[in-house]
């Protein structure tokens, strides 16, 4: 008997609606993303971070998020620590003050990431647990 789509045995899969991203875009996302935010500053570069994250979170396949909800932070932290440490010229004393000043402008842009990333990630929890009842 041939296999025909969708029959057991027959290695076909059903085209999915939602094209999943990569690790690697994922990661370029949610690092390019405030890199640029930073030109603009204060709560635009937050709302821009936490836009890449949901964007991030709502488009990776669901066994990938047990590593986007934290690397998100991280990324924005990296980021603006980064950007003070390569702005501080001189010795290690104001690379330390650099890399404080760098934890505080980066702080809220990451809570406001993390709590926006675990709603979606929550929602889309629910979503999928409400399709399969």
């Amino acid at each position: 008997m041939p296999h025909t789509p969708g029959t057991h045995g027959s290695c076909h899969r059903a085209p999915t609606t939602r094209t999943n991203i990569t690790a690697g875009r994922v990661t370029v996302l949610l690092v390019l993303v405030p890199a640029i935010g930073m030109f603009f500053g204060g709560a635009l570069f937050a709302v821009l971070c936490a836009a890449a994250a949901a964007l991030a979170t709502l488009r990776v396949r669901p066994a990938g998020l047990w590593w986007v909800l934290p690397l998100a932070p991280v990324a924005i932290w990296a980021v603006c620590v980064g950007r003070e440490v390569f702005d501080a010229s001189g010795g290690g004393a104001r690379q330390a003050v650099a890399v404080a000043h760098g934890m505080i402008d980066a702080f809220p842009a990451m809570l406001v990431t993390l709590l926006v990333t675990a709603a979606v990630a929550l929602l889309r929890r629910l979503a999928r647990r409400s399709a399969r009842a």
